[in-house]
């Protein structure tokens, strides 16, 4: 008896596409790509348990399938033909329906049979279908797969007829150890690959599928990205033990390095000390950014390290020359440094003001005036922002100054060299004019959060700021038609957006998206007062951020049903809702929860059947007379639903509410006839109906929520 070691592991299959070198950041999500058409393919066959293995380097992408059968299983399909009632005719002979049906089915008339569906008699055969051969499907399937790559930018190569990231160099089609022939773009499929462009230039032949990965090896290219990012990083660990160094690897960084090379080998430069006398931003941006090197630290602690004048690199390569490879790149980085050092000497030479008048130079958006314009804009709106909040006049202050300094450091020469240093240098050069250490802070946070995993501004003095920013840029890109539409969105206006609400909901801040869209249209109203249609501005930015609101809430794992029933309510705060939305979470499959909905959609139900009546209801208390609305009336006044002060209810006094209610609404219903015959009876019913609808409507739309079964 055989053990699972000894079992027929099936068919492979190699599918390899050799490539002129690809950006690094295309490869991953390629090759992704790549296996979900491949996945969709053995999905279609019902052959899920076949495993597929990636690879990926800047020359390749590769597939390796294991576990195929010879070829599918032959299988039996059901055919339904025309009902029996026109089967048979006078003579109990088959008719011409029925003869039709077994000659177009290519069957004989003596299978076909009669059968019941959905309570009527039809004629039925089946038909053998016999299974194709795996390598049929998968030489039709293949290059499909590779057609259906999208990359973010292609680009027709020679006399391509499909758009491809690079051109293809050679194609590798393996089933087992044979050939599986096709043709992509005038490329022909073969066993013949190639190894490192340098270290195994010439073609090699791949003899089977399973010895792929090996034979790359054998020929200086790791393939498998896991195990090549793993070597980087045991290299780096090496060089720190031998170094007496400690390297903080950003995982952006080691995966762009990883995606760079195919045999890695680190190495350690150095650079002159005196250089540690720039900003570590800009060293770190010119080795980590610019030049793709970890810099290393004199500790792992975060607030106990120093930079140190050292680097790790890593080549395409072996230890060949490594020593002359390492002086190319420290002198490469010496170049940048010191360009990066003039800059800094230079800038620190002129005052703030100087970089401040610049502004007035530059075009923020044609007919939408300058950056110092921009700069103007952002001061009024973050003053406002800030009064709603409550701040201090110190703080208010602080606020206006940080709003005038934030964009200063985009003339300088060092942000004009190094743009990911926006923010940062602001900091660094306002601390050496003598700004107040909340404003150079400020200055540098205002442009948080850059991306979802950003941290927020610390200092509330920077709140408005920030959001004034990213307000400001919305208006005006929406007052100028550019509004993000499908992929597009060349203004990253949804990060804009994005950056709002993470602001508005991490920091608790009680706007709402009317409120700040108000605010920002009528500032931008004031200096530009060509907005023709400031009220159309306004509800296509408030769609907007309530649109990035359904996202990131999303994002946070709520239930679809529950977000649509938040976003019902458009005039509470994001604040609120969030607030709500964790509350009610924890009580969605509790029964009362569900017993004291539906109640209340039942009212909700009716004032929405007869709107009209409904909206025109009033209440005349003398006249209520049935015990169970008087009881009702009783419970919503003393719950005080008919209060302005939702805002300020918590979402827990919110349910309880709602739970009290529950029983008195069942009991509402049971006991009266709402559409009585007495309109007076009827408007007093309706009144209640509407009165509860309003209370729910001014928080969330209840009708939405769905339960189990429902």
């Amino acid at each position: 008896m055989m053990n699972d070691s000894m079992k027929d592991p099936g068919n492979s299959y190699l599918l390899e596409i050799g490539l002129e070198e690809m950006p690094a950041g295309m490869i991953l999500p390629a090759v992704e790509q790549l296996k979900h058409n491949a996945e969709k393919t053995l999905e279609t066959l019902q052959m899920q348990s076949v495993t597929i293995k990636t690879f990926s380097t800047p020359r390749r992408l590769a597939l390796l399938l294991r576990g195929f059968p010879e070829r599918q299983e032959d299988r039996v399909q059901e055919l339904k033909g025309p009902p029996a009632s026109i089967a048979r005719d006078e003579n109990g002979s088959w008719s011409k329906a029925a003869l039709g049906f077994a000659n177009k089915n290519q069957v004989s008339p003596e299978s076909l049979e009669i059968r019941k569906f959905e309570g009527r008699d039809y004629l039925y055969t089946s038909n053998l279908i016999k299974g194709l051969s795996l390598t049929e499907i998968l030489r039709k399937e293949a290059p499909q797969w590779i057609a259906g790559l999208n990359f973010s930018k292609n680009m027709r190569w020679g006399s391509y007829r499909m758009r491809f990231v690079r051109p293809i160099r050679w194609l590798v089609s393996l089933w087992n150890d044979e050939i599986l022939d096709f043709s992509l773009e005038m490329v022909q499929t073969g066993k013949q690959t190639k190894g490192h462009r340098f270290l195994s230039p010439e073609p090699k032949i791949v003899n089977s599928a399973q010895d792929y990965e090996q034979h790359l090896l054998e020929n200086f290219v790791q393939a498998d990205f896991n195990n090549r990012r793993n070597e980087i990083i045991s290299q780096i660990r090496k060089l720190e033990e031998q170094h007496n160094c400690k390297i903080k690897i950003e995982e952006d960084l080691l995966e762009e390095v990883t995606n760079l090379v195919e045999w890695p080998q680190a190495m350690l430069g150095q650079f002159e000390e005196g250089f540690l006398g720039l900003p570590e931003s800009v060293l770190v941006t010119s080795m980590a950014v610019h030049q793709r090197y970890f810099p290393a630290y004199s500790s792992h602690v975060e607030g106990n390290r120093q930079l140190l004048p050292h680097f790790i690199a890593v080549r395409n390569g072996n230890e060949h020359q490594l020593e002359t490879v390492c002086q190319g790149n420290e002198r490469v980085l010496r170049a940048r440094l010191s360009d990066a050092r003039f800059f800094y000497d230079e800038d620190r030479k002129r005052p703030l003001q100087y970089f401040q008048d610049l502004l007035e130079r530059v075009v923020f958006f044609q007919k939408r005036g300058s950056q110092l314009e921009r700069v103007q804009r952002i001061q009024k709106l973050s003053l406002k922002l800030a009064r709603f909040l409550q701040l201090s006049e110190t703080e208010l202050i602080q606020v206006q100054r940080i709003a005038e300094l934030c964009k200063f450091d985009l003339q300088t020469q060092m942000v004009y060299e190094f743009p990911e240093l926006q923010g940062l240098m602001g900091e660094v050069y306002s601390a050496h004019k003598g700004e107040e250490p909340v404003v150079c802070q400020g200055i540098r946070e205002h442009y948080c959060p850059r991306t979802a995993n950003d941290e927020l501004p610390s200092d509330r003095v920077t709140l408005p700021v920030a959001l004034a920013d990213r307000l400001d840029m919305l208006a005006v890109a929406f007052s100028l038609k550019m509004i993000p539409s499908g992929s597009a969105d060349p203004y990253a206006l949804r990060r804009m957006a994005q950056g709002v609400i993470q602001i508005v909901l991490g920091k608790e801040l009680p706007f709402s998206w009317n409120e700040l869209a108000s605010m920002v249209v009528e500032i931008l109203k004031d200096q530009q007062e060509f907005i023709n249609e400031p009220e159309l501005l306004e509800q296509q930015l408030v769609d907007f951020l309530q649109q990035r609101e359904r996202w990131y809430l999303q994002e946070k794992g709520l239930r679809h049903d529950m977000i649509e029933a938040l976003l019902k309510n458009p005039s509470g705060t994001p604040l609120s809702r969030m607030n709500l939305a964790e509350t009610l979470s924890k009580d969605m499959n509790l029964p009362e929860f569900k017993k004291a909905v539906e109640a209340v959609v039942r009212a909700i139900n009716i004032t929405n059947k007869y709107s009209n009546e409904s909206q025109a209801a009033k209440m005349d208390e003398s006249s209520l007379a049935n015990d169970e609305e008087i009881l009702l009336h009783q419970t919503i006044k003393e719950l005080e639903l008919n209060s302005e002060s939702f805002e300020s209810e918590s979402p827990r006094q919110f349910l309880s509410k709602l739970y009290r209610l529950e029983s008195t609404i069942t009991a509402f219903f049971d006991g009266v006839m709402v559409m009585d015959p007495d309109p007076v009876m009827r408007s007093n019913r309706l009144a209640i109906c509407n009165l509860l609808a309003q209370w729910s409507s001014e928080r969330l739309d209840l009708k939405e929520i769905i339960f189990p079964g429902d």
